[in-house]
């Protein structure tokens, strides 16, 4: 789980239900673990956010979920700072 601490700090300042606020901090702690677990098969941004959407879509229902277009962004941003971590060179 290498990945969790930044896919943690930007799914959380994503908070797409709008939970945190009245909610504890581990809120999307089970979604962030699927994610990670799933990044190796993220072999792009576009599939990271297939990766997100799917994971919100399994843990809360269709009806409540962020359309794909609005995981984008968060993908993007997933991907960018894990691949500039190890373009720093940076080691975990």
């Amino acid at each position: 789980m290498k990945h969790y601490p930044i896919v943690k700090d930007i799914i959380d300042n994503w908070d797409p239900k709008r939970f945190l606020h009245f909610t504890p901090d581990d809120e999307y702690d089970p979604e962030i673990r699927m994610i990670v677990d799933l990044l190796p098969s993220a072999t792009s941004v576009e599939k990271l956010a297939v990766v997100i959407h799917e994971v919100f879509v399994k843990m809360f229902s269709v009806d409540e979920v962020y359309s794909i277009n609005n995981c984008y962004p968060i993908a993007l941003e997933i991907w960018t700072k894990i691949n500039n971590h190890y373009t720093r060179g940076v080691m975990e």
